[in-house]
């Protein structure tokens, strides 16, 4: 039997692809789209849990359209930041769908932190205002600082970004950077109550909330507010009636997070999955009307745009290709 190799990325590798946010965006999409239609093999995402407030997901998939195969393998341990050590860790592993063989190994930090955004993007794409010019985001780290690049690409009319966050050093690290990087005036708050006054967009980036801490008079006709937490952040008041509209991206497993108590009051009503917006349902239908977006992340997400990375790489010649097997014996 022929020995078999498989391509390893490190973040380094993915990020010197130089992948746009017109790339992810439309690989997401892809993914989104798929779900919507039926035609991947995508369970709920499960994990294990060796400290409190942190986890370690399996999230494996088939996406039939894409004919593309593999598995996310991810860490979120808040506490990281004592260890020296990033929140978000993980590999996400790519298979041959006609062999299993195992093509690819690469870094899914980098790619976690575009696909969640993008996610974000894609809704406010297709339920936000055009005209929307202010944006309220919660929590100034990688997802805060992602998600205000991803849906600038979409909404180039914003123009001023409230960014809150508790630790003052990462608000202060945010002003000087990311103005350059969005072409947005930010202003920095300490308050949410004060951040969410006045703006068009409502973006949590927290980590795992026990309390809601979105003020249920925060949206106002017109606007959308999306949370990164299952909805955590977000009142009863808003989550059941306080808003026209609320969409998620993969129902079933959406579902999974309303036993464990994600969604005060519990599980709320659903508009649409995200892919049926991507394929063609209509989302907002007049000025007035107010969304919620709840988007978990799933699988196909991170397999449709890790395949794109895999593609890029092989043609520009970049990572290692390392052995698995030289020889079938044992």
């Amino acid at each position: 039997m022929k020995k078999v190799e498989f391509l390893y990325l490190s973040q380094e590798d993915v990020i010197s692809l130089n992948i746009g946010w017109e790339e992810i965006i439309a690989s997401i999409e892809r993914a989104c789209s798929e779900q919507a239609k039926g035609t991947i093999e995508c369970p709920p995402k499960r994990g294990v849990h060796s400290r409190e407030d942190c986890f370690i997901h399996e999230m494996p998939v088939y996406l039939k359209g894409m004919d593309a195969c593999g598995i996310k393998w991810v860490s979120g341990y808040p506490s990281n930041y004592k260890h020296d050590l990033p929140q978000i860790l993980g590999i996400q592993i790519m298979n041959c769908p006609e062999t299993g063989v195992p093509t690819c190994i690469m870094d899914c930090r980098w790619l976690t932190a575009v696909r969640t955004a993008a996610a974000t993007a894609i809704t406010m794409k297709y339920c936000a205002r055009k005209d929307s010019k202010k944006i309220a985001i919660i929590g100034a780290g990688v997802q805060g600082r992602m998600h205000l690049l991803a849906i600038k690409n979409v909404l180039p009319s914003i123009e001023t970004c409230h960014i809150c966050d508790v630790k003052e050093s990462m608000l202060e690290d945010y002003r000087l950077k990311m103005p350059e990087k969005s072409g947005c005036e930010v202003i920095p708050f300490t308050s949410v109550a004060e951040a969410v006054k006045d703006v068009d967009i409502i973006v949590t980036c927290t980590q795992k909330l026990h309390a809601p801490i979105i003020p249920a008079e925060a949206i106002k006709p017109g606007m959308v507010g999306a949370g990164l937490e299952a909805g955590r952040a977000w009142p009863k008041e808003l989550l059941h009636g306080g808003v026209d509209k609320i969409i998620t991206d993969h129902l079933e497993q959406t579902m999974s997070y309303g036993t464990t108590g994600a969604f005060q009051g519990g599980l709320p009503e659903f508009y649409c999955q995200l892919g049926e917006l991507v394929n063609g349902k209509i989302g907002r239908k007049n000025d007035n009307e107010s969304f919620l977006a709840f988007n978990i992340g799933f699988a196909a997400e991170d397999i449709a745009l890790g395949q794109y990375i895999y593609e890029k790489a092989v043609e520009k010649g970049i990572g290692r290709v390392l052995p698995l097997m030289e020889v079938a014996d044992f």
